[in-house]
């Protein structure tokens, strides 16, 4: 079973005129979830986890959170640099985003009340470093479910993959030196935020966690799946992980003002089903996909719904 969880404060980020990361990316993934016909399946305004600030501050820097606290109430309009414009509710959204995804996954991995979940929030997150807000992201949501995932009895091994069109620079950052939770990503190369060479492993007892694929541009379904089919599962299958975690970035889409990649929504639908049934062998077809990248609506809309069909 799968559920689908959202915010009505995610509407409340604004990001100015004209800025990509707008709240009509919530109506186009829940317009997608329609198409889907999952609509009854979709979780609004539910609680939010109450570890969500410690689990924040084990995974980000100890000041960072006050910080753009602050920054947010003190009417600041941009958060460490151009691309993150923040107003007064950005804080509390991103906090939401945060505590969203550790309630979703508790309702997978500790209740187990569903199998799956997808969290169509915003901000997303898997440019967020430690210390550092990026590329529209400024807690790291996927990072957070990881580390609370850690806690939990049984659950030793995290494999997190990201299909977002950017690499997830924060992602990989917090994770590589590390051998519980491995990060694995496709993504266009070179290209924003400049990381993601295959050179790049993982650092000291993570090496070997980290494993990215890098794409030129304008490559496809058929370069996507050779990589998920090649790569992605093989090293699921080798880890043997006891939960996935999903960075369903969807800019790579044909139609994407920003990813300038050529994927088909149908594409992302096999690639979530190809992720479904490794995870079915691996960790009882538990998987918590989390929205990142995708502005164009339509393409949103198509690829969301094929995504939450194959996590049904």
């Amino acid at each position: 079973m799968l559920n689908i969880y959202t915010n009505s404060i995610f509407y409340k980020h604004d990001t100015g005129f004209g800025h990509p990361e707008t709240a009509l990316r919530l109506d186009a993934a829940l317009a997608g979830v329609d198409r889907a016909g999952l609509k009854d399946r979709v979780l609004r305004d539910g609680n939010l986890h109450p570890e969500t600030s410690r689990i924040i501050h084990k995974t980000h820097s100890d000041y960072y959170e006050k910080e753009l606290e602050d920054a947010c109430r003190g009417g600041q309009r941009l958060f460490h640099s151009l691309e993150n414009p923040i107003s007064t509710a950005s804080f509390a959204a991103a906090h939401a985003a945060v505590a969203t995804s550790l309630a979703a996954a508790d309702a997978i991995w500790r209740k187990k009340e569903v199998e799956r979940g997808f969290v169509i929030a915003r901000p997303p997150g898997h440019h967020a470093e430690r210390a550092e807000a990026m590329g529209f992201c400024f807690f790291n949501s996927i990072a957070c479910v990881a580390e609370w995932l850690r806690e939990q009895p049984g659950i030793q091994r995290v494999f997190i993959f990201d299909f977002d069109v950017h690499h997830g620079n924060g992602t990989q950052h917090l994770f590589e030196k590390r051998d519980d939770v491995f990060y694995a990503s496709i993504h266009r190369y070179p290209f924003y935020p400049g990381t993601g060479g295959a050179g790049e492993i993982g650092i000291g007892q993570g090496r070997g966690f980290t494993k990215n694929i890098p794409l030129g541009g304008g490559e496809g379904d058929v370069a996507y799946m050779r990589a998920v089919e090649g790569d992605v599962i093989r090293a699921i299958d080798d880890y043997r992980p006891d939960a996935i975690l999903i960075s369903a970035g969807f800019d790579a889409h044909h139609r994407d003002p920003l990813g300038g990649m050529h994927v088909t929504e149908k594409a992302y639908g096999e690639i979530t089903a190809r992720i479904v049934e490794t995870a079915n062998r691996h960790c009882e077809g538990r998987v918590l996909s989390l929205l990142e990248g995708g502005y164009d609506m339509e393409a949103l809309a198509a690829s969301v719904a094929e995504h939450v069909i194959a996590l049904s």
